[in-house]
């Protein structure tokens, strides 16, 4: 999209009003209180899907535990206080060399988190986007549901509803694949055949992640050559190659490696994965996934606008840069029921689109601040303003992370947009 195009939601501000319209099942988002009428946090809705074994409990616990500090990245994701009990119980049985390593998931459970990614507005860290990550064992996409279960129906709708999908290729199968040992190309298929089934039909981004990464370190030296190499073993799959090569043009797809431990911390023994005794913790790329996701949303949204759409928002959105930031959340919930919501609902199927989420694309495509002929802003004015600008610094924070990862790693790409 052009400069001038991709300002065309530069007015729609997070507005909450037009939920109904945009959103066919989501759960509503909770407001951010400003004084005034309250902004809604875009809230995505990502699942992850991996069989047993592949690294899901050690992925989400590194994942979790590098996004929530704020680091060079001045902002930070937040879980609920429980979650974090229970995420933190994990990270130290992973870190103590003398321990087993996490129980994953089982057949039939579903792990829900809910994380909160908050940045300075004004005086206090704000909440300015909301992930649900939703955690499933794979085994449920490849055995038969136990009577009367409604597991897999509920796994199969999550699919379909989700934002962003995850699907967690076992690292160690991948290696054994690469050697030519049988039982890991014979898992390696089962795992893909999997997933990618229930893929095929949903609208939102992919980011396949390759765990285990540090394991296949002696492959190749060079990282980017050694992703090129499970690319090339991945698309020797039927369902995977399929997927890539019909939906890659239109549809962002990623190949992420990532290390939960780091490239020092396990050694393969006899088969299995196992802890080195003085082990030094480093995991990397686990950041990835999670970051990845509002970028590859919004990105997968610009394709669903069609020409005439985006020249009416266009034409909207610099009507409403010359609105105070407050005025333009208070009217925008009809222009953009009138203009954009069936559109969207329509073209993206199961990617359940609301106001707050078109509001996040644009907060990192205005203007620096409020229209100077506004002098003096109110109160509620100015908070509508920090908290646009904090959206606009994590969008831009998640947006460098995945350029970081595109420039490292081009075969991480698996599409040409």
């Amino acid at each position: 999209m052009t400069g001038i195009g991709i300002l065309m939601l530069a007015a729609l501000v997070a507005a909450g009003t037009v939920t109904a319209v945009l959103l066919r099942r989501r759960r509503r988002p909770g407001p951010t209180a400003v004084d005034g009428p309250a902004i809604a946090v875009p809230t995505f809705r990502v699942v992850a899907l991996g069989l047993s074994g592949s690294g899901k409990t050690l992925l989400l616990t590194s994942m979790y535990r590098r996004l929530s500090t704020p680091g060079d990245r001045g902002f930070f994701v937040r879980a609920p206080y429980q979650q974090l009990i229970e995420l933190n119980r994990w990270y130290a049985q992973i870190a103590d060399p003398g321990t087993e390593w996490p129980r994953g998931t089982s057949r039939g459970e579903m792990r829900e988190f809910e994380f909160d990614v908050l940045a300075p507005a004004g005086e206090r860290a704000t909440p300015v986007v909301r992930l649900g990550y939703l955690e499933y064992p794979g085994e449920l996409l490849t055995d038969q549901d136990a009577p009367g279960s409604t597991a897999q129906a509920r796994l199969l709708e999550a699919i379909a509803g989700a934002d962003a999908l995850i699907g967690i290729v076992d690292g160690l199968r991948v290696r054994q694949a690469l050697l030519g040992e049988a039982r890991g190309r014979v898992a390696l298929q089962t795992a893909l055949d999997a997933m990618v089934h229930s893929m095929l039909t949903a609208n939102c981004p992919i980011a396949f992640v390759v765990t285990k990464w540090d394991l296949l370190d002696d492959l190749e030296a060079d990282e980017n050559t050694r992703l090129g190499l499970v690319r090339e073993l991945l698309m020797t799959v039927d369902g995977f190659r399929d997927l890539v090569r019909l939906q890659g043009a239109r549809r962002i797809l990623r190949l992420v490696p990532v290390t939960a431990v780091g490239h020092d911390f396990a050694v393969l023994d006899a088969g299995e994965v196992r802890k080195r005794p003085h082990g030094m913790l480093r995991p990397s790329n686990v950041d990835v996934p999670l970051s990845a996701v509002v970028p590859d949303a919004l990105q997968q949204l610009e394709f669903a606008l069609d020409h005439a759409t985006r020249e009416a928002v266009v034409a909207e959105a610099r009507r409403r840069l010359r609105m105070r930031p407050l005025e333009a959340v208070q009217t925008l919930g009809e222009f953009v029921a009138q203009h954009a919501g069936k559109l969207l609902v329509n073209a993206l199927g199961g990617g359940l689109v609301t106001s707050s989420v078109l509001g996040l694309y644009a907060d990192a495509q205005v203007a620096a601040g409020p229209d100077p002929r506004h002098a003096v802003l109110t109160e509620a004015d100015r908070r509508a303003d920090e908290l646009i600008r904090a959206r606009r610094h994590v969008l831009n924070g998640l947006r460098h992370r995945v350029s970081v990862l595109e420039a490292t790693l081009p075969n991480s790409r698996l599409g040409p947009w």
